[in-house]
């Protein structure tokens, strides 16, 4: 079920965190004392309501503070919990798990840079969490580029739960905590919505998009005291923990029965459904059903030695499924769940909080030799799939390609959709996440595909879980141009043209029109430049970001003719190109102040335009892969005005002096996202250069040869 596992693990600081220390008043101590036991008790909408009177009268009161950031988060109120984890971080002493999760609700919050430099804070406080550098040193603005997807709410969705979808026969099975014509037995206390239950809807063909005018407000789910009877047994949390707790109104029982015959919905048996949470299937060759449930066999639940019911993976076997078999490993005192079959039937992945995994949730697998065989002791995937976080809700296609859901891999806040490709059930390759919009600042999980192309995912960025379509969207971005004279307008037949992109640089072929055209990568920038011998360079700058369809950009480039000055410069250039050099400067990691190292090459080139007034120098300053596009650019633009403030303060005048900025974007060495670079490889990357423009001519566009 959502979250589920990871909430359990949660759990071992939930119990153990809050001991009061202050003095209270009798009346006062009753009542956080009350806010403890909700709280130990995983009650949290309990807790929340009792914690505001409380720190209204007592805003200073660290426990309740932190007692309320952890409720409010572990109930998708990630706004609220913003503010609170806010205030525990302006303490003097921070707990480590405070920087983390202020971290965390920033980027559910879509406040990425401010995220990256809390899980900077994180990481000084932990420098051995791997998570908080990955997290600290990612690219959020290129998450998934290159993959633009279409997302549609669906109308198999209602005011409740909805999520974990798998593909059956022509239809779907999912889990859901609708709605039926029972009257709501039990709730489950951590958010006081009903368990879930497995459903199936017989033809896909049915599940149709729809316009969501919904309000959260109104999806959200809160039931009267008077029509249910309470959990009281501490059994885990699941999917249904809502954003925000509004109301559940009964009488939308009607059309919520009148749309599941329309649609043609089912609950499954009652052998399978059960008075506890049912949810995340996974289909066998042979047909039978694995599924996960609570600690409840036989109409007995049981619990760990701590007194919490963990999760199960049970196998429905037999016609229509009556027979219901425990996984052999099972184990009371921890969780398994989340299971996903190869299409062959002999690779399980599933979800568990067993001892000595990475994280809180870890991926393992068993193997068997075929369907009459056993299932093998669970393997850990390691650390190309699990991480200090949780990595759950995992998905095998039909091309061995894993895809699960992570909050320890880089992302764009709670859980993310990810995917590495394996090979004899090992990685070949780190989790690439899906990117925008099929990930979102909420949690994102379960993904289903049809194909390779569409399929169907769960998310609660409405607030509750609900079920989405996706569909891969496929275009083409072509540059296409030609070179002219800048004066007759007449197209230069002979011109060179240069596409260069980071490391790659490519020469384009002219048609016999003289037009150069190029399928260019999206999401990314390039630098285009026109040459012809007795001509001025042209060079100009091309972005493909944000382009979602099929487009052509048009770029002509403008050359000029030579005057006898510029001519001798080009004629001249190799001799000109070596008088004129001045050395690159480099900085230090996130720094732009000017290093003792750089004077020297700063002094020659204030040297030198003092002694040719007519020289003018264009600063072209840079940074490492390392954190955020949007980080670097501006990082990037700070070096280059230290850089002109240095030769400014020599007397050089500031008009003489041009800043180029470029972030991330021309490096000078294969540095770039994910690859294992030495400090020495990074470190050549974070410079400013400089180029000359002598007699009106920039001397680094001119070829020599």
């Amino acid at each position: 079920m959502k979250k589920t596992i990871q909430s359990l693990i949660i759990l071992s600081f939930v119990v153990l965190l809050i001991k009061p220390v202050c003095a209270q008043s009798q009346k006062d101590d009753k009542k956080l004392s009350s806010a403890i036991s909700a709280y130990n008790s995983l009650k949290f909408v309990e807790a929340i309501e009792i914690l505001k009177p409380i720190l209204a009268k007592d805003p200073d009161n660290v426990d309740a503070t932190e007692m309320i950031a952890n409720s409010y988060r572990l109930t998708k109120q990630y706004k609220e919990s913003l503010n609170w984890y806010e205030k525990l971080c302006k303490q003097s002493y921070l707990k480590p798990d405070w920087p983390l999760r202020f971290a965390e609700a920033l980027a559910n919050n879509k406040q990425y840079e401010k995220s990256e430099q809390w899980y900077r804070k994180y990481l000084s406080i932990v420098p051995s969490d791997r998570r908080a550098a990955l997290f600290s040193e990612a690219d959020f603005d290129k998450l998934g580029k290159g993959v633009n997807w279409d997302i549609n709410y669906l109308n198999i969705n209602t005011p409740s739960s909805e999520y974990g979808p798998m593909l059956y026969k022509e239809g779907m099975i999912f889990s859901s905590n609708r709605l039926d014509n029972k009257t709501v037995k039990y709730v489950f206390g951590w958010n006081n919505t009903p368990f879930s239950d497995l459903y199936m809807v017989k033809d896909r063909k049915n599940i149709k998009p729809i316009i969501d005018t919904l309000q959260d407000s109104v999806k959200n789910i809160n039931i009267s005291k008077k029509r249910v009877k309470y959990n009281d047994d501490n059994t885990a949390v699941t999917a249904n923990d809502s954003k925000i707790i509004g109301t559940y109104a009964l009488n939308s029982k009607a059309s919520v029965e009148e749309s599941d015959k329309q649609i043609g919905i089912t609950k499954l048996n009652n052998k399978i459904n059960s008075k506890y949470h049912e949810a995340i299937t996974a289909l066998l060759p042979d047909g039978s059903l694995m599924f996960t449930r609570n600690n409840y066999y036989n109409k007995r639940s049981n619990s760990s030695s701590e007194g919490i019911n963990k999760l199960k993976l049970y196998t429905a076997e037999g016609f229509n499924w009556k027979k219901i078999k425990p996984f052999d490993y099972n184990d009371d005192e921890y969780s398994v769940g989340h299971p996903t079959i190869s299409k062959d039937g002999n690779i399980l992945v599933f979800a568990s909080d067993m001892p000595g995994g990475l994280g809180g949730v870890d991926l393992y697998f068993s193997i068997r030799l075929n369907d009459k065989s056993p299932w093998s002791r669970p393997v850990n995937f390691g650390g190309k799939v699990n991480s200090e976080g949780d990595e759950e809700f995992p998905y095998i296609d039909n091309f061995n390609r894993l895809y699960f859901s992570s909050n320890g891999w880089p992302g764009l806040g709670g859980l993310d959709i990810f995917y590495v490709d394996i090979d004899d059930l090992k990685p070949i390759t780190n989790p690439i996440n899906l990117g925008p919009p099929l990930n979102s600042s909420f949690d994102d999980f379960a993904i289903a595909k049809e194909n390779d192309s569409t399929g169907y995912f769960s998310s609660n960025r409405r607030g509750n879980d609900d079920i989405y379509s996706y569909k891969k969207r496929v275009f083409k971005i072509n540059l296409k141009g030609r070179v002219v004279d800048a004066i007759t307008g007449k197209t230069l037949f002979d011109a060179t043209v240069n596409l260069k992109n980071g490391d790659n640089d490519e020469v384009l072929k002219l048609d016999k029109d003289g037009i150069f055209n190029k399928e260019i990568s999206k999401n990314n920038g390039y630098e285009l430049d026109g040459i012809l011998k007795d001509y001025l360079p042209d060079r100009r700058y091309v972005g493909t970001d944000g382009i979602t369809k099929d487009t052509t950009i048009y770029v002509d480039l403008f050359l000029k003719k030579t005057n006898k000055i510029q001519q001798y410069v080009i004629a001249n250039c190799d001799s000109l190109k070596r008088k004129f050099f001045v050395d690159n400067i480099y900085y230090d990691l996130d720094k732009y102040y000017i290093r003792p190292d750089a004077h020297q090459n700063l002094d020659k080139l204030a040297d030198m335009m003092r002694k040719y007034p007519d020289l003018k120098v264009v600063s072209r300053s840079h940074c490492d892969s390392r954190a955020s596009e949007g980080y670097n650019r501006v990082l990037s633009l700070n070096r280059g005005q230290s850089a002109k403030a240095y030769l400014v303060a020599t007397g050089i005048n500031k008009n003489r002096i041009s800043v180029e900025y470029f972030g991330k974007s021309r490096l000078v060495n294969g540095c770039s996202d994910g690859v294992n670079c030495s400090e020495g490889q990074q470190q050549m990357n974070r410079r400013t250069e400089f180029e000359i423009i002598y007699n009106g001519i920039n001397l680094s566009l001119i070829d020599c040869k």
